[in-house]
């Protein structure tokens, strides 16, 4: 009888076990089920002349455009493009904004480039309006992330500012979400490219109130090339201090009360590490993400990342991560 007992105690145990367990696996399994929060990374860099071929080079240097003495050879082209795949990939941006970039030819070799590291992104590609310099403004956005959908990039719609913007319009983890990626008139301080500057900046106020009524979420980054009266950066000197509107009014593009946008640079810890060009012996930022005011609690993260690979670039690349 005492066998019997035991007999039936063990089997007991056994069921009541292996309830536990089964109960554990259904745990996990739920658990396996739940969504994660959807994060997105967004990535500004101006890459100084990104060309696709030689030939571009020497249709590029008849019009007497400088700068371009380091890209003669095929293999200076290619080692940039390497260079900066390597960046990229070093952070895999959900949502990547390049200046600076020559023609659909450069913008489809560095495409492929970020294939070869193992990245697949699908290129949004419009040509500049800029036929002189024939700089675009170009958007990637990583194939892997399905929080990104119904993504369109089209022209800005005053037909001579900014010569250098592409507004890409896409679903953002389901919310209706406009990036203008710009690059704006350069030389800071001087008077002539300061009015041209604030032109722009004009148009692209036009713009964030045209896409803002349509109940679009707004950001703007890109080079913006001017320093943000608020928010410090590396270069605390008058060297580093705006004398254009450009970012003030982009900011707070609906006149009268708060901004409208926030910059990214103020989430940049310690101060020190505030630069993205040393612009005439300063090191200071002027390229910018700028995000909705309502958006500053999704902020994860801001790197400026200024491991840069020799040939990469001029400039150091700016990387916002979110969370929803």
């Amino acid at each position: 009888m005492k066998h019997i007992l035991i007999k039936i105690a063990a089997v007991l145990l056994g069921i009541c076990v292996g309830s536990q367990q089964a109960a554990k696996s259904v745990e996990i399994k739920k658990s396996e089920l739940l969504p994660e929060k959807p994060g997105v990374s967004i990535m500004t860099f101006n890459t100084e002349w990104l060309l696709g071929s030689q030939t571009q080079v020497v249709e590029l240097k008849k019009k007497g455009i400088w700068g371009l003495e380091n890209k003669d050879t095929e293999s200076e082209i290619e080692q940039q493009h390497q260079a900066v795949a390597s960046i990229v990939a070093r952070h895999a941006p959900d949502v990547l904004c390049l200046q600076e970039v020559i023609n659909k030819v450069a913008a489809k070799r560095l495409q492929k480039a970020l294939q070869g590291k193992g990245l697949q992104y699908a290129l949004h590609f419009l040509e500049s309006r800029d036929t002189h310099l024939e700089q675009d403004v170009v958007f990637l956005t990583n194939k892997i992330n399905g929080n990104i959908t119904n993504i369109k990039v089209s022209d800005p719609i005053d037909p001579v500012y900014p010569s250098k913007c592409v507004i890409l319009t896409c679903l953002l983890n389901g919310e209706e979400t406009a990036i203008i990626g710009l690059h704006l008139k350069s030389v800071p301080t001087e008077p002539s490219a300061v009015a041209k500057r604030e032109k722009q900046a004009d148009a692209v106020v036009k713009q964030l109130n045209r896409l803002s009524t349509a109940g679009y979420a707004t950001l703007v980054l890109g080079d913006l090339n001017d320093w943000d009266p608020i928010v410090p950066d590396a270069d605390p000197s008058e060297q580093a201090t705006p004398i254009s509107q450009a970012l003030k009014k982009i900011k707070d593009y609906v006149p009268g009360g708060d901004d409208e946008l926030v910059n990214s640079l103020k989430w940049v810890e310690p101060m020190e590490k505030r630069y993205t060009y040393n612009y005439k012996g300063s090191k200071t930022v002027l390229d910018h993400i700028l995000l909705p005011i309502d958006w500053q609690d999704r902020v994860t993260g801001v790197t400026i990342d200024h491991d840069r690979p020799d040939g990469a670039s001029d400039h150091w690349p700016v990387i916002l991560d979110l969370n929803w």
